[in-house]
């Protein structure tokens, strides 16, 4: 399966790291006269960054839900993959992966529809660089194989920290064009369809090496329904929560700032009492935001959001206990 013209970048990075923000950037800004397509892929029942990215212009969205994309290279994905190219035609395919894919199986199976990789783009968030790579082993291999590393947040580091945690960066990928930016604001093209990827044959090579037998990446993270996945391997998990009443915003903010450690990422849009738009909210590491999103508010719409984390199960019954004081009765 193959289209001329068309290309593919990855968004990859971990948990929180900015890899939504970057990708509204880009469709906000817009990539002159070439139609852009849209991959989202999510941990969780509920697909949050495709209904942030519903906000933009975009031609054509598919997401790939429950479950992490370099484990679920299979029918689902070349099936996404064909309906895009059939039905938009468009010269570029932009993947966002689930803070914990693996890029390289992904870049393989992407080789193996006949399409050509343009960019393997990388997120890191500068203020957690040491946490993120204590937390999950596939952070390595996300550097590793970035084509562009966008160095992420870096507002909230001193010079000083910035510096340390380029040059950890730099020892696990010295050929990479590192990018300093805060809230993912950079040129669109420099970072996608510019075939910038010009080491294809060792991304190849490691990609095969990666999934040799049942092994993708460092650990023993298995494809399939059989085995463990890197997702049970580093004790990530994820759970959702729906409301259909709107949500009281000092309750909702005071809930955030106490959520436990064990919480990486949350994410979601909810519809606060008294306001007139849904709000998208995004929590990484202690740190909370929010921003308007001009989607109409019907009786139909329900706030919905996930909280991603390690052994986040053990805290699960504690934030939705919370996040049902939040709701405004009658």
């Amino acid at each position: 399966m193959g289209a001329s013209g068309l290309t593919v970048d990855i968004i990859t990075g971990f948990l929180g790291s900015g890899k939504t923000t970057l990708l509204k950037q880009v469709l906000a800004r817009g990539m002159g006269d070439k139609k852009v397509a849209v991959i989202v892929n999510e941990i969780g029942e509920i697909g949050i960054d495709g209904r942030a990215i519903e906000c933009m212009n975009v031609e054509q969205m598919i997401e790939l839900d429950n479950g992490c994309i370099c484990c679920t290279v299979n029918y689902q994905f070349g099936m996404a993959v064909r309906s895009i190219i059939e039905t938009v035609d468009p010269h570029l395919l932009i993947i966002e992966t689930t803070g914990l894919a693996n890029p390289y199986p992904l870049a393989e199976e992407i080789r193996n529809t006949g399409l050509r990789l343009d960019a393997i783009v990388t997120v890191v968030d500068a203020a957690n660089v040491d946490r993120s790579m204590k937390e999950a082993a596939v952070v390595a291999d996300q550097i590793d194989a970035a084509d562009f590393i966008v160095m992420n947040k870096t507002d909230l580091v001193t010079p000083r920290e910035l510096k340390k945690a380029e040059k950890r960066v730099r020892r696990m990928n010295g050929r990479a064009l590192m990018l300093e930016t805060t809230f993912g604001a950079l040129d669109a093209e420099v970072l996608f369809a510019t075939s910038a990827s010009t080491h294809r044959e060792r991304l190849d090579r490691e990609a095969a090496h990666a999934c040799a037998g049942d092994e993708c990446g460092h650990e023993q993270h298995h494809h399939g329904t059989s085995g463990k996945g890197h997702l049970d391997t580093d004790a990530i998990s994820a759970f959702s929560f729906e409301s259909a009443m709107p949500l009281d915003r000092d309750r909702f903010e005071r809930m955030l700032r106490k959520l436990p450690d064990s919480v990486y990422r949350a994410k979601g849009m909810v519809h606060f009492k008294g306001e007139g738009w849904p709000s998208l909210f995004n929590y990484t590491c202690g740190r909370y935001d929010f921003d308007w999103c001009p989607l109409p508010l019907s009786e139909q719409f329900r706030s919905q959001g996930v909280f991603i984390g390690k052994r986040i199960d053990r805290e699960r019954k504690g934030i939705l206990g919370k996040l049902e004081k939040c709701k405004i009765l009658g």
